[in-house]
């Protein structure tokens, strides 16, 4: 089954997924494609705790976990790599842009339980891993290639990812893989096309897999995606072009008979930018002009485990260390984006030590500690500060030698450290017209320290209905109390009629809390399976007691499908509840309550040819989901047909 095979890193241990004790939850590249995920957004909807804001005018993701968003505070990487864009609009402040296609697998942990993955991720972290030759290639494959087309009838658009990959004898292998992209303005639930919903793709992965001897792996790759889309109003329009690039290298040495080392050193460079040209204005001369927006992120990842035995006790033993440099440029001629997207520097980094130690056959205990420090310079702002954050969990297994073996309780304490960014501390000028507030800078912004307290049950058992079925269960719940939380503060003057005097600034508001619970439960017996994930989360800002604007909508998710013909067909459904978000602070906007329904279906012809098909929101539902720009699409077909050779 599916679910025995999928193994995660989340407290940098290879282990399988069903053995973290934690909110962690995997898609696959099997269960990416199932659904035809056309975006991020589509690949994350589906997992508890966790949404993404995005606007149709604009390509870009930003992901929320368990209601905490922006500015780094969910760590996002690619191959390791750290994305760390920010722009600041009327959009998040925190975003990437990532082909789906070019994924093997998304590994998500909610909240700072992972805090050995570095600095800022307090509310948790998203890891993507691209496609890679070793995975790709079948058993008796030398070299292969796949194309696959796919067709949307909302919006028209078309779909081509092209991979071939190509075994290197015994020490590795090859992939490359183009994806191209061209969408045009889809219908909402009530047939209404949405303005700017167009644009076109193209994007290249290549990466480099070497196993220069039988315990140890190199991974090099280089991804680069590209972005075309217009945005803006009749007056004020733009032409963007985006280009974000990683480049990534991880060593991985478990060293044969050495239980001391199982070595990992990885490092990264990731670029993103984007160029504004004005289209549209009221002042002639200002057509024609561009504006950048540039971040470039270095960084590196070193940490080694060892698995001992001191008396009685099993430990594994993890120490290692971390950095990143963010270097942000920003030029503005056409007005004042550069000043609310400042330009400067960031340095991150830290040093940890973990140990997972097997007290009994029942009981395990996780102990570790982060040292972090960090650097931020500008032209307004020189700061630095750092912090200890401990972690200390504990897992309970009474039924080890009973039916219910693989039941295990847990309970956690973990803190999380997140430095003030860039734009938080230097952002200043006056807003645009008609309203021109001022923005203010905050040297004296603190770090935020979140205090997580979580509980929960996790579950993996075979056999149960069915010869050689799975059944997994993860469910849990947490209370997270964000000391110095960073959060904006308007202060208005109480005179309408001159804004000039109103301000805006990022602050330190005493304490945030978020609280909730989440759960999910699959089940694989072969010739069907079926899932059903659901979270509830809130969150207050406790000095003002008000609602926090970015804790997500209730929602259920569930997914029933079957397998005929010798599996080789693929059939099933996928529904999405959920509920209304009124629970918004006062000016915030609510979000009403949704139903989404859509089929799947497969068929592997042969070796060489696959056909499915998508039906997206089946019964049309004109929706928006909560704190999105624009309302999400109608009802969508997906027609696809992708084809392999091999040998």
């Amino acid at each position: 089954m599916e679910l025995d095979l999928i193994t995660v890193t989340v407290l940098k241990i290879k282990q399988a997924l069903s053995s973290v004790a934690g909110g962690v939850s995997v898609v696959s590249k099997e269960e990416k494609d199932r659904h035809g995920n056309a975006t991020v957004a589509d690949v994350l909807a589906p997992i508890p705790g966790v949404s993404t804001e995005q606007s149709a005018n604009d390509p870009a993701t930003a992901i929320n976990i368990r209601g905490l968003q922006d500015f780094g505070r969910v760590a996002v990487t690619v191959d390791g790599a750290r994305q760390n864009f920010q722009r600041t609009g009327h959009n998040a402040d925190g975003m990437f842009y990532l082909e789906p296609e070019q994924l093997q697998q998304v590994s998500v942990t909610r909240g700072p339980i992972a805090n050995v993955y570095g600095s800022g991720a307090i509310g948790g972290v998203v890891s993507f891993d691209t496609l890679d030759a070793l995975s790709f290639l079948r058993d008796d494959e030398e070299i292969a290639g796949s194309e696959k087309v796919t067709y949307n009838t909302n919006g028209k658009s078309i779909l081509s990812s092209t991979t071939g990959a190509l075994r290197l004898g015994d020490y590795g292998g090859i992939l490359g893989n183009i994806v191209y992209r061209d969408n045009g303005d889809y219908e909402d639930g009530d047939g209404n096309t949405v303005a700017d919903s167009n644009r076109e793709v193209a994007a290249g992965l290549a990466k480099l897999s070497l196993t220069p001897t039988a315990d140890s792996r190199l991974d090099v790759s280089y991804l680069v995606n590209t972005d075309d889309f217009e945005n803006g109003t009749a007056t004020s329009r733009y032409g963007n072009e985006v280009k974000a690039e990683t480049l990534a290298a991880k060593l991985n040495w478990e060293a044969a008979g050495n239980d001391w080392i199982d070595f990992t050193a990885s490092s990264y460079w990731t670029s993103t930018h984007q160029d504004q040209e004005r289209l549209t204005a009221s002042n002639p001369a200002l057509i024609g002009l561009h504006r950048t927006f540039d971040i470039d992120t270095v960084g590196f990842d070193l940490f080694n485990t060892s698995r001992f035995s001191t008396g009685g006790l099993q430990h594994v033993l993890t120490i290692g260390g971390d950095a990143f440099h963010d270097d942000v440029k920003v030029v503005d001629p056409i007005s004042t984006a550069d000043l609310f997207t400042p330009s400067g520097e960031r340095t991150a980094g830290g040093a940890f030590v973990q140990d997972q130690v097997d007290v009994t056959q029942w009981m395990q205990v996780i102990v570790a500690g982060r040292y972090d420090v960090y650097s931020l310079t500008g032209t307004t702002v020189d700061s630095d500060g750092s912090h200890f954050s401990p972690k200390a969990t504990l897992v309970l297994k009474p039924f080890e030698n009973t039916a219910l073996k693989g039941l295990h309780f847990y309970g956690t304490y973990a803190e999380g450290y997140r430095a003030p960014s860039t734009t938080e501390t230097m952002i200043g000028g006056f807003h645009p017209a008609p309203a021109p507030f001022q923005f203010l800078p905050n040297p004296d912004l603190k770090p935020e320290i979140a205090e997580n307290l979580e509980a929960g049950i996790t579950g993996q058992f075979s056999n149960v209905l069915d010869a050689e079925d799975a059944l997994s269960i993860r469910a849990g719940i947490f209370r997270n109390n964000v000391d110095d939380y960073i959060g904006a503060q308007y202060l208005d003057n109480g005179t309408p009629a001159n804004l000039a005097d109103d301000t805006y600034q990022y602050v330190n508001i005493a304490k945030a809390e978020l609280w909730g619970v989440e759960g999910e439960v699959s089940y694989d017996a072969g010739f069907m399976f079926a899932s059903v994930a659901a979270s509830m989360i809130r969150g207050k800002d406790k000095t003002a007691d008000d609602w926090l604007l970015t804790a997500p909508a209730d929602k259920v998710v569930s997914t029933l499908g079957v397998r005929f013909l010798d599996e080789k067909a693929t059939l099933g459904a996928r529904w999405f509840a959920v509920a209304a978000q009124d629970r918004v602070p006062t000016g915030g906007i609510p979000a009403d309550a949704y139903n989404l329904v859509n089929l799947f279906a497969s068929y592997q012809v042969n070796d060489s040819l696959k056909l499915a098909l998508n039906a997206e929101n089946i019964f049309n539902e004109d929706y928006r989901r909560y704190l999105d720009g624009t309302d999400s699409s109608g009802r969508s077909m997906m027609f696809t047909v992708e084809t392999r050779l091999g040998r």
